[in-house]
């Protein structure tokens, strides 16, 4: 919080131990009109960094002077899952990111609500439905990073997407339930950037999330200043019929899954196709030491969207891997 900002809680419920869920927002105004930018974080309360540090730096460097418009920022969407650095609420155990519905007319409401779904009503009543765009912060957690730019299929969100400039984007669709689709449902436009995870690199993911945000301000015409040409981005589609353009590899038991030396952070961060490299990682049995399962690039040229970076404990089905074909992506110059 600083002295540009205004702040303030939104008011959830009250929990067993007698204390007030609430959720941030920072709201800073601009000394002209324009439109609402929201920017989120922590939806899932282990993917913080470095999410809270492009927001924090948005806040802190943004003169109101030059902006038209208005910032609302939610840094920490979910308090309960922060506090446990855990994906799902503690409490109820629910994923936040499936818990933002408004039935139907025909369907039964029950007349109070779990935990989770009363912080999506705090986020759509407070946050959400005051916003013309979002940008929403993910992270690949404290162990895998992840690089790509969600978007859905549709020019304001596509051009949104190219400005962020990332090197690899995701063409998606947003699921009902999903914060973003509620988003949506208010008529702002949304796209989703997943960066890093971890804490590795920590200071260049954020710079590249504020220099993204930035852009896309420009673009929106919330910031004076040209918007800056993307480098060379590749999309990946998992619209309706190109559901297999995206791999997934899972480890088939429980064990530590190790990295491949020539697999590191900087590789994720880089973005580009990973040639050369066939074995990405190795499941290791912690108990009779063996190596019960090999994970290898499945392609020539192979996108890293999700990955293991550092050593890291899984159950079985976890996902470790998520890949596509670099070759079969789309190419924007």
């Amino acid at each position: 919080m600083n002295s540009k900002t205004t702040f303030q809680w939104l008011p959830v419920t009250t929990l067993p131990d007698g204390t007030d869920l609430r959720l941030p927002l920072h709201i800073l105004k601009g000394a002209h009109p324009g439109p609402t930018l929201g920017l989120s974080c922590a939806l899932h309360g282990d993917e913080m960094l470095p999410g809270v540090g492009v927001i924090r730096r948005m806040l802190d460097e943004i003169d109101p002077a030059e902006l038209k418009g208005t910032i609302m920022a939610v840094p920490i969407c979910n308090p309960l899952g922060v506090g446990e650095r855990s994906r799902h609420t503690p409490g109820d155990g629910v994923n936040l990111n499936v818990a933002f519905h408004e039935p139907g007319h025909s369907e039964h409401v029950e007349p109070v609500k779990g935990v989770t779904e009363q912080i999506a009503d705090a986020l759509r009543d407070g946050f959400l439905s005051h916003l013309n765009y979002m940008i929403d912060f993910h992270s690949g957690g404290e162990t895998h990073a992840v690089h790509m730019l969600e978007f859905p299929d549709n020019p304001e969100s596509l051009k949104m997407a190219r400005a962020f400039g990332m090197s690899i984007m995701l063409k998606t669709v947003f699921l009902p339930g999903r914060m973003w689709t509620m988003a949506e449902s208010h008529g702002a436009k949304v796209i989703v950037a997943q960066l890093g995870g971890g804490g590795f690199l920590h200071d260049e993911w954020v710079e590249r999330g504020v220099r993204g945000t930035l852009n896309v301000m420009r673009l929106l015409g919330m910031l004076p200043g040209e918007v800056k040409a993307p480098t060379k981005q590749r999309v990946v589609s998992i619209t309706p019929g190109h559901e297999k353009d995206l791999t997934m590899l899972r480890p088939r038991e429980g064990g530590m899954i190790v990295p491949d030396p020539g697999f590191t952070a900087r590789t994720a961060f880089d973005g580009q196709p990973v040639v050369g490299l066939p074995v990405l990682g190795r499941l290791v049995n912690p108990y009779d030491l063996t190596v019960r399962q090999t994970f290898e690039a499945p392609f020539a040229r192979t996108l890293m969207l999700a990955s293991v970076v550092a050593p890291v404990w899984t159950y079985p089905g976890e996902t470790a891997y998520m890949l596509a074909d670099a070759d079969a992506a789309q190419a924007l110059d």
